[in-house]
């Protein structure tokens, strides 16, 4: 595709990037490969270690649902609290 300008290149904007993070991904996603683009991405954030957070699944570009469900609540819950009952 090109060669981005330097202030629409992600490679300049993901360490400008502080809020909490969590990734899924499939390690075998042929769209966003895990050691070119998903690892890069990830150590590339310049969120703190402690508020970021990336799980990989044995998976191709689609993480199991119920997996999707039970991180992406318990990260919710653990930035927002868990719901009022």
């Amino acid at each position: 595709m090109g060669k981005a300008y330097p202030e629409a290149d992600a490679i300049n904007y993901v360490p400008r990037i502080k809020i909490p993070v969590l990734m899924l991904n499939g390690k075998y996603d042929v769209t966003s490969p895990y050691e070119t683009t998903v690892k890069p991405f990830y150590d590339l954030l310049g969120t703190p270690e402690t508020d970021k957070r990336l799980c990989v699944y044995e998976t191709d570009h689609y993480v199991p649902k119920n997996e999707m469900i039970r991180e992406t609540l318990a990260w919710l819950d653990k930035y927002f609290g868990p719901p009022n009952q």
